[in-house]
């Protein structure tokens, strides 16, 4: 157990939600007000005001958002089962919408999908609103900020941006853009603002795009790009938008500027940590001073990203062993605890609070699924957990406290 983990986690037991909300409220208006300087100083920008816009509509949500906090513990059984939903395929993705009454999921019959969690089909079993299908297995499926688009990531290649509110000439969901990449899409996720996405893919790439500028070919111009020494599993923006995290095949992590170059005028990596196995996880705590990883080589882990060990390295706060590869790895909405899925066909939430009787992290309660737990995530809420599952299973569950 890292020495560290009283130091940075004991103090959260006494840190109530409101003083949470406060201090990220103060951090954006703090954003607000160097950008309005610079403005005054060195004239405006387009950029600027929608910088300005997002960070008042994200004020507004941290203030509107009830955060519940997970309330279960214990092993869970199928009564804290609150949605199912069987795919045609292995779900490798599966996330809440920003309202917590939906979730998106991409699977391995090439299919993503909006699923209701308020709305019943003719069969009793949760709605489909909406659904896509791909040219590959569908890896990643995100909602956008404003829950109005999703992105996917897929084995053919491509990501694409897709509308919930507007229909083709087929009446099927409206593609608002799409990027070939060099390999499968492993990763894709929506910024912050929700102006550009950041994919990673098989060709060993990380790359931010826009989705509101175009290059030469009239395709969404490509912002920054960064080549791992491996496949790139995950990728994800930082709370501020200007940091992305990845983690790639070659057993690393790494979280890399999209504000500042390196000597050879390439993205500068900030900061970076070799895990013992492929980084299938990568994800920022909801403060941005802190990173999460899963890994194959059955870890999760997490590291700060303000203090170094004795090696001089990102130090590591806390660990937990899982019983196989840890495929998914997330923080709770008050980044007091991290919902991982495993191969072990477990999904654990674990506090990063409290510990066990061997002082290691306390497990707070865990779920067998049928299948490798692939993707796991907390309701914005942070109530409920939704997860993906596969080999034989290819369910997505959304798990809570009964009748809720």
């Amino acid at each position: 157990m890292p020495e560290s983990f009283e130091q940075h986690f004991g103090w959260e037991k006494q840190k109530s939600l409101e003083q949470i909300k406060k201090k990220r409220a103060l951090e954006l208006v703090q954003e607000i007000e160097e950008i309005t300087k610079r403005m005054a100083e060195k004239g405006e920008t387009i950029e600027d005001y929608r910088r300005i816009i997002a960070l008042v509509q994200e004020i507004k949500k941290i203030y509107e958002k009830k955060i519940i906090g997970w309330q279960l513990e214990g092993k869970l059984t199928e009564e804290n089962v609150l949605a199912e939903y069987q795919a045609g395929g292995t779900v490798w993705a599966a996330n809440f919408s920003p309202e917590g009454d939906k979730v998106v999921i991409g699977s391995g019959d090439r299919m993503m999908r909006v699923i209701s969690l308020t709305e019943k089909d003719e069969k009793g079993k949760p709605k489909v609103l909406a659904e896509y299908q791909a040219g590959g297995a569908v890896y990643a499926a995100n909602f956008s900020p404003e829950g109005d688009r999703v992105v996917i990531g897929s084995g053919d290649g491509m990501m694409r941006v897709i509308s919930l509110t507007e229909k083709d000439e087929r009446g099927k969901p409206q593609v608002l853009a799409e990027y070939q990449a060099g390999g499968w899409v492993l990763a894709a996720n929506f910024s912050p603002e929700g102006d550009k996405v950041v994919i990673g893919s098989g060709d060993r790439m990380m790359r931010v795009i826009s989705l509101t500028e175009k290059d030469e070919q009239g395709k969404p111009a490509v912002l920054a790009e960064y080549k791992a020494g491996g496949e790139v599993w995950a990728a994800n923006f930082s709370p501020e938008g200007d940091k992305v995290v990845i983690g790639s095949s070659d057993g690393m992590m790494r979280v890399i500027s999209l504000t500042k170059k390196d000597g050879q005028g390439k993205p500068e990596v900030l900061a970076e940590y070799q895990a013992g196995g492929v980084v299938s996880a990568a994800n920022f705590s909801p403060e941005g001073d802190k990173v999460v990883i899963g890994s194959g080589d059955g870890m999760m882990r997490v590291i700060s990203l303000t203090e170094k060990d004795e090696q001089g390295k990102p130090k590591v706060l806390a660990e937990y062993q899982a019983g196989g590869w840890v495929w998914a790895a997330n923080f709770s909405p008050e980044g007091d605890k991290v919902v991982i899925g495993s191969g072990d066909g477990m999904m654990r939430v674990i506090s990063l609070t409290k510990k066990d009787k061997r002082g290691k992290p306390k497990v707070l309660a865990e779920y067998q699924a049928g299948g490798r737990v692939l993707a796991a995530n907390f309701s914005p809420e942070g109530d409920k957990v939704v997860i993906g599952s596969g080999d034989d299973d290819r369910m997505m569950k959304v798990l809570g406290p009964k009748n809720s």
